[in-house]
């Protein structure tokens, strides 16, 4: 898949952009996934299997497949996922007044660590959004 490659963004440098964008993006989920649980903030059966689904395993497989022949389909997914997974945050953390808000969040180490995780989501989903994005313009450019 050479229309992935450029002078300007090799393989090494667009596989090894989306797993650092990748693994942050899960590191940054455990610590907020531990602070929804030490909280007891917790989600709908459907918003946990999108968190499963769409926020935890397709920015994982996305990286995966970037790592093979696939490299098309993993940035289309990563694009996806972390676009899904930017609304999903932003609406539930920062939109919506809930247990989930970062508002509600108590002035305590877990509270904290909540609301300072679920902005670097948010961070990191934009991030990820653009990034997957931008190597899918990059190869269009160069097909």
């Amino acid at each position: 898949m050479s229309a992935l490659v450029t002078p300007a963004s090799g393989p090494k440098s667009l596989t090894t952009c989306v797993s650092v964008i990748a693994v942050a993006h899960l590191l940054l989920n455990i610590a907020h996934g531990l602070a929804h649980r030490q909280l007891g903030v917790g989600l709908a059966i459907r918003d946990s299997i999108f968190v499963i689904a769409v926020v935890l395993v397709s920015p994982l497989a996305a990286m995966a497949l970037v790592w093979t022949a696939a490299k098309r389909f993993g940035l289309v997914l990563l694009s996806f996922s972390m676009f899904g997974s930017l609304l999903f945050g932003w609406y539930h953390h920062f939109l919506a007044m809930s247990p989930d808000h970062v508002h509600s969040q108590p002035s305590t180490a877990w509270g904290m660590t909540f609301v300072l995780t679920a902005y670097c989501l948010l961070f990191t989903e934009a991030i990820g959004t653009y990034a997957g994005f931008h190597f899918l313009w990059i190869a269009k450019g160069t097909s």
